[in-house]
């Protein structure tokens, strides 16, 4: 048997599962432009179907937005998707505009039953700004249509049953799901004086 075939640097990925690399797929939405992409130019279009697995509430610095609040959404590319990689697990993050419209959108869905059994849509909004144009993602959701878009479902609740760990080591964000709004508040108070002080010795200097 030739060494070859033994050579693995990275791992196997799995056949017919979902798939969870080391680091998680990291898919950011450009609010300047309204389009999806991956690190700083892959731009992959303006509209993406995904599969959600997780959401979590955060608040911190990340990218050029300081003391905000952030929801981390986990979630698997549906498979007509084709800007992603088949059944590997990715993340997102959204903030202030594109929160409300996911929570109200949730909020609606949940009425009728679990909406992660369905499939979103995340495209863009257009707004006007003081600096200028702007957008926010928006979400739509529809039920699973076809037999492959069922049996990633089937391949997803198999992964989330092996209660799977999602954490993404590469921001410094506080998670805040499960703080009371005393909490909350007091960390928006702490992180506003901290800025404050900080913009203060700055200026001093």
């Amino acid at each position: 048997m030739s060494n070859l075939a033994k050579f693995s640097v990275f791992g196997t990925r799995p056949q017919n599962s979902i798939f969870m690399p080391q680091v998680p797929f990291n898919l950011r939405n450009d609010c300047r432009l309204g389009q999806w992409k991956v690190g700083e130019e892959d731009y992959r279009g303006k509209e993406v179907e995904i599969s959600i697995i997780k959401v979590a509430q955060f608040f911190g610095n990340l990218g050029k937005i300081t003391n905000s609040f952030w929801l981390q959404v986990w979630f698997v590319a549906a498979p007509g998707c084709d800007i992603l990689p088949k059944n590997t697990v990715c993340l997102t993050y959204l903030k202030k505009r594109s929160i409300a419209q996911f929570s109200q959108k949730v909020t609606e869905l949940m009425e009728s039953g679990e909406p992660a059994l369905g499939i979103f849509k995340g495209s863009f909004l257009k707004h006007n700004g003081d600096k200028g144009d702007y957008y926010s993602v928006i979400w739509d959701w529809r039920e699973r249509e076809t037999d492959e878009e069922i049996k990633q479902l089937e391949h997803i609740a198999d992964f989330m049953a092996n209660n799977p760990k999602m954490i993404d080591l590469s921001v410094n964000l506080i998670p805040i799901d499960g703080l009371s709004p005393d909490e909350i508040e007091l960390l928006m108070s702490s992180a506003k004086a901290s800025e404050l002080e900080s913009s203060a010795f700055v200026n001093g200097r």
